[in-house]
């Protein structure tokens, strides 16, 4: 218990030395890596540089602002790369930038912040700042019907295997005997 209360005190510590900076970086959601967890959704390492490209930032830029990148990952899907574009840009419109001079807001990639905002800047203490998206994997009840206890599933896949195993075969056994009909 005692390490978990240390543990506790120097998050809290690290949150305070670094306010109102969000205490972690913004990272992107990415697929799992094998088989098994291919369909689940997780937290990656950083951003790749075209995802930062389409949101109209530069990986040194990006860097500086709390968002992490990695140079090494590339897009496979795209469906994953929109959702990671709309997730910087969903940053950059909550991102408030203190300007280092008060008073004087300086242009760029993501312009500083008016004066207005910064009075009321909370610090984001939320890990990687947007947490993973809610998934709902329940589905609703639904009687059984006597067409479903009728159906011989587990038989019906393995004629499907079957038959997909030995298609070329039997394509080809066809194609012969149409050549020797001829």
């Amino acid at each position: 218990m005692a390490h978990k209360k240390l543990r506790l005190q120097r998050r809290e510590a690290k949150a305070a030395a670094v306010s109102p900076r969000p205490v972690d970086k913004l990272r992107p959601l990415v697929l799992g890596q094998t088989r098994k967890y291919s369909s689940k959704v997780r937290i990656g390492r950083g951003f790749t540089l075209a995802e930062l490209k389409e949101a109209g930032l530069t990986g040194a830029f990006a860097q500086t602002v709390g968002i992490a990148v990695d140079h090494r990952r590339h897009n496979k899907n795209a469906e994953t790369m929109a959702a990671n574009v709309e997730r910087l840009n969903e940053y950059k419109t909550k991102l408030i930038l203190f300007p280092k001079k008060a008073g004087k807001s300086k242009k760029g990639e993501i312009p500083d912040t008016h004066s207005n905002r910064l009075v009321h800047a909370e610090q984001v203490v939320k890990p990687s700042v947007f947490g993973l998206p809610d998934v709902d994997n329940s589905s609703a009840p639904e009687p059984i019907t006597k067409e479903m206890l009728a159906a011989k599933v587990y038989r019906k896949l393995r004629i499907e295997r079957t038959n997909k195993r030995y298609n070329g075969v039997r394509l080809e056994r066809a194609r012969k005997a149409a050549e020797a009909q001829k």
